[in-house]
């Protein structure tokens, strides 16, 4: 009786180890399939624009305490949907335009309670767009991305290293929840778009180790990178940037105290009448203006005057 248990002890261990093998395979050949291939630091314009909208989304994620998985999916389909679509900056509301409906579309995948769409325009945002827009633009955004709305992410590795490395208890809970701040706080820095997911994730458990127990820095780097089997210099490097961008955001805090920031007001007038098209050969913005009217709208909450995007 007590081989037959042995006997059957070692089959599930075994099978949990084929198991987990090929979830790890799974995810490095996933991320490779959607590794985005363009860099947005040759374009000042766009890299702006998309810090800007990252740290909207931010600041929304933040607003209705959703999830860092909504945060870093809503910046993951904001990335592909640019990789795609050629930035125009001479119409700043479509970087905009797109942030919002990738929050949402976020939202809905992730969370089990989801705003209505204008309740999502918080925190600040230059434009308001009618939720008929958003809806639209969520379509063009989900038929981009081909409808693949669960990519995987640094926090994918973080759920299978926690489990391949036996990290259980409130002491994980913690360590996860240290791991989720910074990858929430380092995505609006377009320098991190180069790193894989794993490297990410790797990169960032490590520095939380290191800042909680230094001593243990070595081992669980050893273990971590035995693991996943990635190259170490790629992983320091990331965490030599995540260092960076932590004094930065120290500097920047300490700046802020001194001066209220605030976004300087969109100029015109009327409702825009926008369309989308994925049509044309440089898969470029299609948007059509009707004439300027008077029809601004007030926003009692930021008392202040916001343009209003509409689609008739």
């Amino acid at each position: 009786m007590g081989l037959l248990i042995n006997l059957s002890l070692f089959q599930f261990c075994l099978n949990k180890t084929c198991w987990e093998e090929d979830e790890l395979s799974s995810l490095l050949f996933k991320e490779e399939q959607n590794q985005l291939l363009y860099s947005v630091q040759t374009d000042g314009n766009l890299a702006k624009a998309r810090r800007e909208a990252v740290e909207w989304v931010l600041k929304v994620n933040a607003h209705y305490s959703f999830s860092a998985l909504t945060a870093l999916l809503a910046v993951n389909y904001l990335d592909r949907f640019l990789l795609r679509f050629q930035f125009q900056s001479e119409k700043p509301w479509t970087t905009q335009l797109t942030a919002v409906a990738c929050v949402s579309l976020a939202a809905k995948v992730e969370e089990t309670q989801v705003p209505l769409l204008l309740d999502l325009q918080v925190e600040e945002t230059r434009y308001v767009f009618e939720a008929k827009t958003i809806q639209r633009m969520e379509i063009l955004v989900l038929s981009s991305l081909q409808w693949k709305m669960n990519p995987v992410t640094p926090l994918s590795f973080l759920d299978y290293i926690t489990r391949r490395l036996g990290l259980k208890d409130y002491l994980c809970w913690d360590f996860l929840r240290r791991c989720d701040h910074i990858l929430v706080s380092v995505i609006s820095d377009s320098r991190f778009m180069c790193y894989l997911p794993s490297v990410m994730a790797s990169a960032t458990m490590l520095h939380v180790v290191d800042s909680v127990e230094p001593s243990l820095g070595v081992e669980y780097e050893n273990r971590l990178l035995g693991i996943l089997g990635i190259d170490k210099d790629k992983v320091n490097e990331c965490r030599e940037l995540i260092m960076e961008s932590e004094t930065t955001r120290v500097f920047e805090g300490n700046e802020s105290k001194k001066r209220r920031f605030s976004f300087v007001p969109g100029s015109p007038t009327g409702v825009i009448d926008v369309s989308f098209s994925s049509e044309s050969s440089n898969e470029s913005w299609a948007v059509a203006s009707s004439s300027v009217s008077s029809s601004l709208e007030p926003t009692s909450k930021k008392s202040r005057t916001r343009e209003m995007l509409s689609t008739h």
